[in-house]
């Protein structure tokens, strides 16, 4: 759908809307013209035709932003980043991540009880609270962003975002490749 950026499927057991967004449908700061941060490459594991792939960056924002009108009403939503890492990688063991109704709760707001992850899982038995990736059965990781409840199913804009943007040392995962499934 949409030009090959977005999937769609129904839940088995629910038949409720599920959709994946590409990476290419992400705003990913310094993703788009900045080969020496990220660039764009085929990956045989992906749904998608492109993944973005991470060189290195000291500022890491991804925000993904879909409309409510296309989901199920009365359902709760779980945001999910998939991706995969290479064996060499380091920076990004802590981040932020939050989901927020775009007209509703402002940036601000959100950053404030926005969640800590660990896209590494490294550190994930010193913390509390910490979200860590888990694998999948087709071997990409996945990280919970956050969630949230679509009640009518008006035109709103919700919006995903991780960041981290405090420790700006090098973030850089070599192979780390931003997949393709954003929502679900």
């Amino acid at each position: 759908m949409d030009g090959g950026n977005l999937s769609f499927s129904l839940d088995k057991k629910t038949g409720k809307k599920c959709f994946m967004i590409s990476a290419r449908e992400l705003a990913i700061v310094w993703g788009v013209d900045t080969p020496w941060y990220w660039e764009w490459i085929a990956h045989p594991d992906s749904r998608f035709s492109q993944v973005a792939h991470l060189h290195t960056v000291f500022w890491l924002d991804i925000r993904g932003t879909m409309g409510t009108q296309m989901l199920s009403k009365r359902t709760r939503y779980v945001v999910y980043l998939v991706f995969k890492l290479a064996e060499e990688h380091w920076g990004l063991d802590i981040a932020n991540a939050f989901v927020r109704f775009v007209n509703r709760v402002s940036n601000r707001e959100a950053e404030e009880q926005a969640s800590t992850v660990s896209l590494v899982g490294e550190n994930a038995s010193r913390r509390r609270n910490l979200k860590c990736p888990q694998r999948r059965v087709d071997g990409w990781m996945e990280i919970e962003l956050g969630n949230f409840i679509n009640d009518t199913g008006d035109d709103e804009d919700v919006e995903a975002r991780l960041m981290e943007i405090t420790q700006l040392h090098g973030k850089d995962f070599q192979k780390w490749l931003i997949s393709t499934e954003y929502f679900g």
